[in-house]
């Protein structure tokens, strides 16, 4: 069961990512969008109209699929560098020590 804690810090992830991805898709639309306005000219709609809508079409866009994926892509209690780290090393050290000791003594 989801607590009031929980809720607002799924508020915050979603708003997070919702801002990182408006940011991302506003520059990409306004890189995209100037290049199709080079190529291909602005119509009847003018340059600025032309360019504000392939911007705002990117940021919509990338801010909602980001701010999706942030709020499920953090959905465990602890940080995903923090579970990480408590995991123990596939390798064992003491072996390969002495592994080399092997070699090292023929």
């Amino acid at each position: 069961m989801s607590t009031p804690s929980d809720n607002s810090q799924i508020k915050e992830k979603l708003m997070m990512g919702g801002m990182m991805g408006g940011t991302v898709g506003l520059c990409v639309g306004f890189v995209f969008g100037t290049i199709n306005i080079i190529r291909f000219g602005s119509g009847t709609k003018g340059p600025i109209s032309m360019l504000s809508q392939y911007m705002l079409g990117s940021a919509a866009s990338f801010g909602f699929f980001m701010s999706i994926g942030s709020v499920i892509r953090s959905d465990g209690k602890m940080p995903a560098g923090i579970q990480w780290s408590q995991k123990p090393l596939p390798i064992q050290i003491n072996e390969r020590r002495q592994h080399l000791k092997f070699e090292s003594e023929q």
